[in-house]
């Protein structure tokens, strides 16, 4: 796991990149911006920043394909209940009190939206356990395969879904009355990062090794589809903020690879970012639940764009980890974090002391 460093330090980075990304919305919001100045350059940031969710889902389906490319072992999907989708029920439940209005009717209402359809920021998880369930009925058959053919149809069929979707009316009445849960979580909008991430994960060390000798090629590719994505904001006027975007596709991956390299090439390491990547799957589900209560709190640094995301971002990341450290010293709790394995040696040391020492007995 050694080698595998660069890809908990971009875990992390595209877990504050999220926050930021949240951040930036919440200071749109309470900040009179000129429209023709800085507004413009916001929208800028926050369209750089829509990578970081594609990225954390191509991250998921890169490592299984590493470890698991011929099939899923014995207890996969036992585990990922048990330590990704028990949280993500759980954190949803406390979501949709939060959003009810103290009946049980509202609370019922509000947890089928949100738990059930995934009409909220966690609903990357009903997207990655869908890739769980293609990667169990379809890796081996995509093993055997050229990469190329793959990813073109992929690629073109996300596309094409995406742009139906944000173009087309017809065609998204028709996608909203016949898919049944919050149209984010489609996986026509997925599949191609599902392909990538099986591919990226399959043939990791050579695609490593190729970029890290030829850095331009990734870094390019990083250029050339921003491009795109500005082209797409500026030329076609399409200033939707989401991850899903048609035009995100290439940038995302070309991102990923491109940190991949250079982490790797250069073996860059940072300790705060490897505590962050250990608490980040509960920072992504918990941080939109605590962040609007600090953007008052953080008004009063100021309304430079600069001081009032560093700070919003803090403060809602720090909450989020110290959450989860208390959530970590109860079993019962624990079910809200999942499973984090930087608590895990602490813990476990823990208990053995406590069950090694001699007046426990007599408690």
């Amino acid at each position: 796991m050694k080698k595998l460093n660069e890809i908990n330090m971009i875990r992390a980075i595209m877990c504050i990149l999220v926050v930021v990304t949240h951040s930036l919305t919440k200071y749109v919001i309470n900040v009179d911006l000129n429209p023709l100045g800085e507004a413009e350059y916001v929208q800028m940031l926050r369209l750089a920043l829509l990578c970081a969710t594609p990225i954390f889902i191509l991250l998921s389906e890169t490592l299984i394909a590493k470890n698991y490319a011929s099939g899923t072992p014995k207890g996969f999907f036992t585990k990922r209940i048990k330590f990704i989708l028990v949280p993500y029920i759980l954190v949803g439940v406390v979501l949709s009190y939060i959003r009810s209005d103290n009946t049980l009717e509202s609370f019922l209402a509000n947890a089928q939206q949100i738990v059930l359809y995934g009409q909220w920021h966690g609903f990357f998880i009903l997207v990655i356990f869908q890739f769980y369930v293609l990667h169990w009925l379809l890796g081996r058959f995509m093993a055997k395969l050229n990469p190329i053919l793959p990813l073109l149809i992929t690629f073109v069929i996300s596309f094409l879904h995406s742009y139906g979707y944000f173009h087309v009316d017809q065609y998204r009445e028709f996608t909203n009355m016949n898919y049944p849960l919050w149209f984010r979580t489609h996986i026509l909008f997925w599949l191609f990062y599902f392909t990538a991430g099986f591919y990226i994960g399959q043939y990791y060390e050579t695609i490593i090794s190729f970029l890290m000798k030829r850095l331009w090629i990734p870094v390019l590719t990083t250029i050339l589809a921003f491009g795109s994505v500005l082209y797409v904001y500026q030329g076609m006027g399409f200033a939707r903020a989401a991850s899903e975007r048609y035009d995100i596709m290439l940038y995302a991956v070309s991102v990923f690879l491109l940190l991949t390299a250079v982490f790797r090439k250069y073996n860059f390491y940072n300790e705060s970012l490897m505590l962050i990547s250990n608490f980040s799957f509960f920072i992504y589900l918990s941080h939109l639940i605590i962040l609007p209560y600090f953007v008052k709190l953080t008004l009063d640094f100021g309304e430079n764009i600069i001081v009032f995301n560093v700070v919003l971002t803090f403060l809602t990341i720090a909450s989020s980890v110290g959450g989860a450290f208390l959530f970590y010293q109860n079993r019962l709790t624990r079910l809200f974090t999942g499973r984090i394995n930087y608590l895990e040696k602490p813990r476990q040391a823990k208990e053995k002391q406590t069950a090694n020492d001699p007046s426990y007995s007599l408690r």
